[in-house]
């Protein structure tokens, strides 16, 4: 059994749906653009994270090399 963590990046998304009345398909793509939003500046934040920690670990690379 292949217990490896795959990662998938999905570039475009459309997403259909149908449901009956205005006030739910309003409410529906109002909730869908907020936590579509709210993944999207995670993503971000995450990353800024990594560089920062990447930039971080090369510097103390270097002191470690100088001494």
């Amino acid at each position: 059994m292949d217990t490896e963590n795959k990662t998938v990046t999905i570039h475009n998304l459309d997403v259909q749906f149908d449901v009956q009345g205005e006030g739910d398909e309003a409410n529906f793509a109002k909730l869908f653009s907020k936590y579509a939003s709210r993944w999207t500046q995670e993503q971000r934040e995450a990353e800024a994270r990594q560089k920062r920690s990447n930039c971080e670990r090369a510097l103390g690379d270097r002191q470690h090399q100088e001494t």
